[in-house]
């Protein structure tokens, strides 16, 4: 026999589906409700129950016609709580409305941050990178400075936040993007891909630099080489500069054979650029027969240093190495500095100039000591003066670039490379007293766009092309161990050597050793004028007798000699 059910059983049901049926009505077409019972939710824990409520009042006040910028706040934070539930498309969208808005100023900056950061992330893990770039580029130009000199962090120095979130993306774009390419990646309009390829280049740029980076990089850079090529053609100086970057990130890889590649659509576009003869050639030659060396194909590596030698020949003449030398040595012009040759603590040049006399763009305040440099006249070029070349060099480098370039530094005295020693960061990025060649004077930093210059900027593939062309050299290249700190790659430091010198480091130096190759100067002078030169694969005769004189002076005196310098003008030339 069944009961009868108790009436107050029946009762209670029905107020409580009444209540349902209320409650239901009231957060479907009451936003307040809807609202009120999603914050309840979050504020819980219970994210994946409050959206429904969030996105509902979304709509609601949608329908009801209350403009986008009210809706933002309520926007953010259900993006938030979207993401936090794994729901991507859906905060990707709030997100790009939340960027959209005015009411975005209204976020503190960290605030911001944090939505950029989270689209660039869920941007990157549905696969868009296009869309996930220009954030990550916001993030490297306000790290400014500190991106162009990023080293490894430790608990004594953390990264900064813009440089942590920068890091924080390496995964995701590595597992984006492959580092050769089979489609496109980039869609839209020309100037649209030409702008992310820009984006695409700085980054890459920054990553190929970071511990556990390259394949970030590779990706990139490949991504903006090949749309580069595409609509712009294999001649075009941006097209090149992704070459320049990609290449060595390729061979750091170990893939030697794309680097070939690379370097040889290089060589081709150049040569039909420039002419077969022309000296812009030779960094792209010199490229390709180093990873010729690197696979051994030694034969092949020297017939490109015998190309070089003849364009040089055509454009200088055979006897390009015979002009007297002597002065620029006693002047210290072509002194190498660094750890292993210190300058004394009251070494002071006796030619030292204004920089703001001159048509240089500065960083700083004209009278500041930074912005002094070295006059560096040259016997073998009269008229010649490092000012000068700087000037003219500067100039050609800011209109190919259409980038803003500026003295950032140039003199330093031993004094004041003491305080910024102990004062500010020297792990690499500022070097111990007497071991700088800013103390010469011969040396500058060189800003790009109010920042120190980085390799990624076009201004400095101006520099690579041409600063040999007015006696500058690059001093501290990818992998120098000139400097304190791990990483004392520096593309924004260029130290002036004269015009010969740099010419003949550029013909026939050892590639990325500047420092080895000023020590050495004059055995590679002697050989050059008698014409002998090392075979591609052999060992380098003067690098091997100076690393020897290095080895027994470090044993014997803290200050090694350089060269077979004139004993008087070491202890007296150049100002000292």
């Amino acid at each position: 026999m069944v009961k009868a059910p108790n009436s107050l059983a029946v009762i209670f049901s029905g107020l409580a589906a009444l209540f349902g049926v209320w409650f239901w009505l009231q957060v479907s077409i009451n936003e307040e409700a809807a609202w009120a019972r999603f914050v309840i939710l979050s504020e819980s824990g219970a994210t994946a129950r409050a959206l429904g409520h969030g996105n509902q009042t979304i709509a609601l006040r949608q329908q009801q016609g209350v403009d986008e910028e009210q809706l933002a706040p309520l926007k953010y934070k259900v993006a938030k709580a979207e993401e936090k539930a794994g729901s991507p498309r859906r905060a990707i969208d709030l997100y790009r409305d939340v960027l959209m808005s005015e009411w975005k100023t209204t976020l503190s900056e960290r605030e911001l941050d944090g939505v950029k950061l989270s689209l660039a992330r869920l941007e990157l893990g549905e696969g868009n990178v296009q869309g996930a770039v220009p954030l990550l580029a916001e993030f490297l130009d306000k790290a400014g400075d500190e991106a162009a000199g990023y080293e490894k962090p430790s608990p004594d120095h953390p990264p900064s936040p813009h440089l942590a979130a920068l890091v924080s993306a390496i995964d995701a774009l590595s597992e984006s993007l492959p580092i050769f390419p089979d489609k496109d990646i980039l869609i839209g309009s020309q100037d649209e891909q030409l702008a992310r390829t820009g984006d695409m280049v700085k980054l890459g740029g920054f990553y190929a630099k970071v511990e556990g980076g390259e394949h970030a990089a590779a990706g990139l850079l490949a991504a903006a080489h090949e749309t580069r090529l595409a609509l712009l053609g294999a001649a075009d100086a941006d097209t090149i500069h992704t070459i320049l970057l990609l290449g060595p990130v390729y061979e750091r890889l170990g893939h030697l054979q794309q680097a070939e590649k690379l370097y040889l659509e290089a060589v081709h576009a150049q040569e039909q650029a420039k002419g077969s003869n022309s000296p812009e050639l030779s960094l792209y030659l010199r490229l390709l027969a180093n990873v010729y060396l690197a696979q051994g194909r030694y034969t092949e590596a020297e017939a490109l240093n015998v190309h070089i030698r003849r364009i040089f020949r055509d454009s200088y003449g055979g006897r390009r190495y015979l002009a007297n030398q002597g002065r620029d040595r006693r002047m210290d012009v072509n002194r190498p500095v660094s750890i292993e040759f210190p300058l004394e603590k009251d070494y002071k040049a006796s030619d030292l100039v204004a920089a703001g006399d001159y048509e240089i763009p500065l960083s700083k305040a004209k009278d500041s000591e930074e912005m002094s440099i070295r006059l560096g006249l040259e016997v073998s070029a009269e008229g010649q003066t490092m000012p000068k070349k700087l000037e003219q060099l500067i100039d050609l480098c800011a209109q190919q670039s259409g980038e803003h370039l500026s003295l950032r530094s140039g003199y330093r005295s031993f004094k004041t490379q003491s305080w910024l020693y102990e004062n500010i960061d020297h792990r690499g990025k500022v070097t111990r007293p007497g071991t700088s060649e800013h103390q010469l004077g011969l040396a500058v930093d060189i800003d790009v766009d109010y920042r120190l210059m980085r390799n990624s900027d076009r201004a400095y593939q101006c520099f690579e092309n041409h600063a040999w062309e007015y006696g500058f050299i690059l001093s501290y290249p990818k992998g120098n161990t000139y400097l304190d700190g791990p990483d004392t790659y520096e593309p924004w430091h260029w130290r002036y050597v004269g015009l010969q010198t740099a010419l003949l480091y550029r013909e026939a130096g050892p590639l990325n050793k500047p420092q080895e190759f000023l020590a050495a100067l004059p055995c590679y002078e002697e050989r050059a004028q008698a014409g002998l030169w090392t075979t591609a694969g052999d060992e380098d005769i003067c690098l091997s007798r100076q690393q020897k004189l290095t080895d027994s002076d470090i044993v014997l005196s803290p200050t090694p000699k350089w060269g077979d310098q004139d004993p008087v003008a070491t202890s007296n030339g150049g100002g000292r």
